[in-house]
């Protein structure tokens, strides 16, 4: 008698959960203006040679146009310094006409994002960015957290279910949460997307193990996992013996490979065909928490237009 088939895993659809935010945003946005007020983004791109990033800002200046945005891009010529980067911040940060503010990365050479990110006012910083605001996660306080982090948590919520209560500033909790009682292991630790993720995890009662690529019985910790979510820019790190039959499986890794035919690709944290026959639900690279996080950047905008308005 033949073996079964392998179960395949049900795809998170990381372009149709987006589309979907985007229609919350526009109606959003629209509520905004209509009361009066402005929804804006302000964005800084300091010329570094790197096309993507002027591409990218193109793209976004097209997506703000659609939900009803106002996008203004902020140029630096290239060559320009951090003290000259670091004042246009300021000058925003103190500006009553903005908003929200974010900085288009790379930098030039030799300038640390941290030292300028750092300088965006809190309530301002739509990429969560500023460390005062990475801090306020761990308090829950309602500040504006990493886009990334927020998209991980948002395609949870999508699989689990709407009482799990995930809000744009993760301020509303549902009075039980889908994750406690759960294991959620995240490999990758950096300051914007796996500490955060984790974080934001715990605050919703899920048993949290932080890991990297280097943790000793790394397969152990995620196979024993409800939820995994891959975050540590390793290939195909994440194979079908680190997965739990029937997990949630989020692949936040972007990496470029060259494939057998010579040609680059992007590729996740997780070798997807093998651990597609065992989760219960995944994400694919691309199209799974990219799209995503745009969207939560957008809905950070429009959150921070929201308070803005609140507030007056």
């Amino acid at each position: 008698m033949a073996d079964a088939p392998a179960s395949q895993a049900k795809i998170i659809d990381g372009n149709a959960l987006a589309a979907s935010l985007r229609e919350q945003i526009k109606a959003r946005a629209a509520a905004v203006r209509e009361a009066g007020g402005f929804v804006k983004l302000d964005a800084i791109l300091a010329e570094s040679g790197d096309n993507g990033a002027r591409v990218y800002a193109e793209n976004q200046a097209k997506t703000c146009e659609k939900v009803g945005i106002e996008y203004t891009l902020h140029r630096l010529p290239m060559g320009a310094s951090e003290a000259e980067i670091a004042a246009k911040v300021e000058s925003l940060s103190a500006s009553d006409a903005c908003h929200a503010i974010m900085m288009h990365v790379p930098l030039p050479e030799g300038i640390e994002p941290y030292r300028v990110q750092r300088l965006i006012h809190v309530e301002k910083d739509v990429e969560g960015v500023n460390p005062a605001n990475i801090g306020n996660i761990v308090y829950g306080k309602s500040s504006l957290a990493p886009c990334t982090a927020l998209a991980v948590v948002k395609m949870v919520e999508h699989v689990h279910g709407p009482n799990f209560g995930f809000s744009a500033t993760f301020g509303e909790q549902a009075k039980a949460p889908l994750l406690r009682g759960k294991v959620a292991v995240v490999v990758g630790a950096s300051d914007v997307v796996g500490k955060p993720i984790a974080v934001l995890l715990m605050r919703h009662d899920a048993t949290v193990i932080s890991c990297n690529k280097w943790t000793p019985y790394l397969e152990e910790y995620c196979r024993s996992a409800d939820v995994l979510v891959a975050a540590a820019g390793v290939p195909g790190l994440i194979t079908a013996e680190k997965i739990k039959p029937g997990a949630t499986v989020i692949d936040v890794g972007v990496n470029r490979i060259a494939g057998a035919d010579g040609k680059t690709r992007t590729v996740g944290d997780v070798a997807f065909e093998q651990a597609a026959r065992v989760a219960g639900h995944i994400s694919p690279v691309p199209g799974g928490v990219g799209p995503v996080t745009v969207a939560m950047l957008l809905l950070n905008v429009v959150e921070s237009a929201e308070r803005r308005r609140s507030t007056r």
